[in-house]
């Protein structure tokens, strides 16, 4: 058999398993992933909250915003979509600055980085990782850009202390919810951990629906390596979550039934975001017409 038979035979496989799928799983799966937005957008209010304590933030207007983001990052390279939520964050809160509405979104990030470090080292610990695959190739436009950047911080702390200084005071200000403990433990990683678990429960169920059945800690797997795949610069992880799928599947399932799972379940994700996306952003612009609402997103990240 050739090459290009066994790639026929593999793609055949993969559509045969999208057509035998049990759609029991799938509505819980989509009220998960629902849930996992909504989980996500209160912590990320609770944490611009503790920033700005003089302003009234509402829940809906920053997930909106955060769903808006959501959806953008599905097709922009490196998480693009973050500049779209802090963009459209910062028209929500009067007197708010960029550049603390950033700050505030590597609370969020910094969380996750750390949980998931933490299930890789107890999927270790368990003999859940018999061997890692070599790491992704991030490419070379990443690395010139953190070297452009660190080059350019560094001029600039020689040019304009002073306006750096003010910079890395409201980068601080997005902070502020990390200078107290009790207030970060009880408004903000509850909501993160619930969202962590309401994804686990989103891969477990479409794992059930392609009828691959793994256990609980699969799940966790994937959904870790999954997040490790939007490293690479490429829209989705696209293409890298199906090589982490294979892989954290293997025995499990064959690498046509990985792959099948894991582009529908990429494609499965990026549609429902996508559709929560462009309403929210109705809701936020306040208009019943999505390509009238994705031009105002857009005049917003042009202004």
């Amino acid at each position: 058999m050739t090459a290009f038979d066994q790639l026929a035979a593999a793609a055949q496989d993969a559509v045969a398993r999208v057509g035998g799928l049990d759609g029991r799983f799938l509505l819980p799966a989509l009220a998960l992933q629902l849930a996992t937005l909504g989980f996500r957008a209160v912590a990320w209010r609770n944490i611009l909250a503790a920033a700005y304590p003089e302003q009234r933030i509402r829940v809906g207007s920053i997930a909106c915003a955060y769903a808006a983001g959501v959806a953008l990052n599905a097709f922009m390279p490196a998480r693009g979509g973050e500049a779209l939520k802090v963009l459209l964050a910062r028209t929500r809160i009067p007197g708010s600055s960029v550049t603390t509405i950033a700050g505030s979104l590597t609370v969020v990030f910094a969380f996750d980085v750390v949980l998931g470090m933490a299930l890789m080292g107890m999927l270790f610990a368990v003999g859940a990782l018999p061997g890692l695959p070599g790491p992704p190739s991030i490419g070379l436009v990443p690395l010139v850009g953190a070297v452009a950047l660190v080059t350019a911080v560094g001029i600039a702390l020689l040019v304009r202390p002073d306006v750096i200084r003010g910079v890395l005071r409201r980068a601080a200000l997005g902070l502020a919810v990390l200078r107290s403990p009790r207030r970060y433990l009880g408004t903000v990683v509850p909501f993160q951990l619930a969202a962590w678990a309401c994804r686990v429960g989103v891969v477990f169920l479409v794992l059930q629906a392609f009828r691959i059945d793994v256990g609980p800690m699969t799940a966790v797997l994937v959904l870790v390596l999954s997040g490790a795949s939007t490293a690479v610069p490429v829209p989705g992880g696209a293409g890298t979550q199906q090589v982490l799928a294979a892989y954290a599947l293997q025995g499990a399932t064959s690498i046509a039934g990985a792959v099948s799972f894991s582009v529908g379940m990429q494609v499965g994700v990026t549609v429902v975001n996508t559709l929560v996306g462009v309403v929210a952003t109705m809701v936020l612009f306040r208009t019943i017409r999505p390509l009238a609402a994705v031009r105002a997103a857009r005049a917003v990240t042009r202004s």
